[in-house]
């Protein structure tokens, strides 16, 4: 793959450097930041889940019960400006209402497509999800990613016991064990309400586990409600965390993610995520646009470079999937795999939940 070599080299030393110099020198760290910041280098895994977001397709009364612990945006200001609604519940519980719906809601399928543009390159992702939801853990991610005249395909795929990921550049496949990472909080998920402590452990995967990723990187300070496209939306911002959340996840891909300054400062440092605020379409990322702030754009608009758009379109609610398309087949030519299951399992238990449920 092209892919400026003479930068590539410079750019991810210098990463690994700063990684080490605050004794965070683990390769899967250092992957993620890399991933991150240079896409054609590296296609981002869709945390999509996008884990790289699943419905409650149209039961007002039922989606109001499933949010009663978990508050939601549905207080707005009185004063309109146009279509602009300003939204005063805190905004990062609109992103961990997101998660949590991406993990409970009904069978959901869309299209999906990226846009990346950095370094001279212009990276292009697109594809479909599927998502079983209801916390069984299934989904299909799978996309074709072009970076100028190079082509390759990307496929995360959860049959609800194993997540596998398959990218090219010739890298081993990497699994989680699902079942291992449910059944640590298997107790929890007896309660009809699960905390957002255990619907983040649940985000693996797909368009979940980017959400996860999202909420814990990014410090959520400000949502207007509005339409897109004729759409009732949630447009959220966010910047990139100086301190963590008030709720946070308790496993190591939890602390990876919550990164705080640099390398942090080698991230798209603002987001924007447009979610949806419709009854029978709850929450559903419609849009994720990742910008750099430009020092020498001063006195040019509010100096934000567009670095990454992301787009879930055409979300289709009523569903049928073959459980085939949620499995996956080693090949027999597959001699190593690389088992990532440790970075999502909880590193202690989660406070306040005990075996026999809430304390």
């Amino acid at each position: 793959m092209r892919c400026h070599k003479e930068f590539d080299s410079t750019w991810v030393m210098a990463t690994r450097d700063r990684l080490k110099h605050k004794g965070l020198h683990r390769v899967s760290l250092w992957r993620r930041a890399v991933s991150s910041h240079c896409h054609c280098l590296k296609p981002i895994v869709l945390r999509i889940t996008i884990t790289l977001l699943t419905l409650l397709s149209g039961q007002a009364t039922l989606h109001a019960q499933l949010f009663e612990r978990t508050p939601i945006a549905s207080k707005q200001q009185e004063n309109r400006n146009g279509d602009i609604t300003v939204v005063t519940t805190d905004p990062n519980l609109l992103v961990l209402a997101a998660i949590r719906q991406t993990v409970w809601g009904p069978p959901i399928a869309c299209k999906v497509q990226q846009s990346t543009k950095a370094f001279g390159q212009q990276c292009i992702v697109v594809g479909d999800f599927k998502s079983m939801g209801q916390g069984t853990g299934q989904f299909r991610y799978s996309v074709r990613v072009t970076v100028g005249e190079t082509a390759f395909d990307l496929l995360q795929v959860s049959d609800g016991e194993l997540m596998w990921t398959q990218g090219g550049m010739d890298e081993p496949p990497r699994k989680v064990n699902l079942r291992q990472v449910r059944e640590s909080v298997s107790y929890a998920m007896k309660v009809s309400d699960p905390r957002p402590e255990v619907n983040l452990v649940l985000a693996v995967g797909g368009q979940a586990d980017l959400l996860r990723a999202l909420y814990h990187r990014y410090n959520w300070y400000k949502a207007v409600g509005g339409k897109l496209s004729g759409v009732d939306v949630w447009q959220l911002v966010g910047r990139i965390r100086t301190v963590p959340p008030k709720i946070v996840g308790v496993a190591p891909i939890d602390d990876e993610n919550s990164i705080m300054g640099d390398p942090a400062a080698s991230l798209p440092t603002e987001v924007r995520l447009t979610l949806s605020r419709s009854a029978n379409l709850p929450y559903f990322p419609y849009m994720i646009e990742y910008f750099h702030r430009n020092p020498e754009a001063k006195g040019q608009g509010n100096g934000l470079v567009l670095v990454t758009r992301i787009e879930f379109s055409e979300p289709k609610t009523n569903v049928l999937f073959n459980e085939t398309e949620f499995q996956y087949r080693v090949s027999d030519s597959t001699d190593q795999i690389e088992n990532e299951t440790k970075r999502y399992l909880p590193k202690s238990p989660i406070t306040g939940l005990t075996p026999f449920g809430v304390d």
